[in-house]
């Protein structure tokens, strides 16, 4: 039977020892319980296994550091949501304006934009992220240089990414990289090659409502180009 930690760790080196141990344990069996099912299961079961509680909570997972779990298959890691700064009502604007609709007849604004997309391009202005369509005019929707920034250092000012792998409930291991001093000018130059993509998901609530159900704008990555938001790495 697997013995969870009764407390969470209280300092890095606490930290790094339980994962070094998790990674010399070798292949583990998921319990049968439905926090381990679909695909963050991985993720969930090594944060029981350090003793990590924030989840998805906008903070970092144990003592400063935020925890990610990838696998070859993991094509895009999700760094944080963030919803746009402005101008007001734009997620409306750009549901009706840009929408399509799904099997429910909501009108549904789902892309995803690395850099430049069929419809739009990533650009910056000053102290400005601002995704800016590629034919016509209208509002555009933008996030500030300070708010970017606060959304990525309450979550990933201190990183570890896990690599390991899953077959049905037998999970594994491999190691894990850990990533320090977030820059938040490699971060905006990673946004305007592409590097990273902004994936808006946002529809109505219901048929020609007012009302949006918006997941907030995911900002992800692929797990090999992590590398280039830290000065400084680890491997574990």
């Amino acid at each position: 039977m697997i013995q969870f930690p009764d407390k969470p760790p209280r300092t890095r080196k606490e930290l790094f020892e339980r994962v070094r141990a998790v990674i010399a344990h070798g292949p583990y069996v998921m319990p049968e319980a439905s926090r381990y099912n679909g695909s963050g299961a991985p993720g969930v079961f090594l944060e029981d296994l350090l003793g990590a509680t924030a989840g998805s909570h906008d903070i970092p997972d144990a003592v400063g550091w935020e925890l990610k779990w990838h696998s070859d298959r993991t094509h895009l890691v999700t760094l944080f949501h963030k919803s746009p700064d402005g101008p007001e009502a734009i997620m409306r604007y750009m549901v009706r304006r840009y929408g399509r609709k799904d099997a429910q007849g909501r009108l549904s604004f789902r892309h995803t934009i690395k850099g430049r997309s069929d419809r739009f391009k990533v650009d910056t202005t000053t102290g400005q992220v601002v995704v800016r369509p590629l034919k016509g005019n209208g509002p555009v929707p933008y996030w500030s240089h300070d708010n970017l920034i606060a959304a990525a250092g309450a979550k990933l000012r201190r990183l570890l990414l896990v690599k390991g792998e899953r077959s049905k409930r037998n999970v594994q291991f491999f190691h894990a990289d850990a990533y320090e001093t977030f820059h938040l000018a490699d971060f905006i130059y990673e946004l305007m090659r592409g590097s990273i993509a902004l994936d808006f998901d946002c529809r109505e609530a219901r048929p020609g409502s007012d009302g949006l159900r918006d997941h907030g704008t995911k900002f992800r990555i692929t797990p090999t180009m992590i590398c280039r938001l830290y000065l400084k790495k680890e491997r574990l």
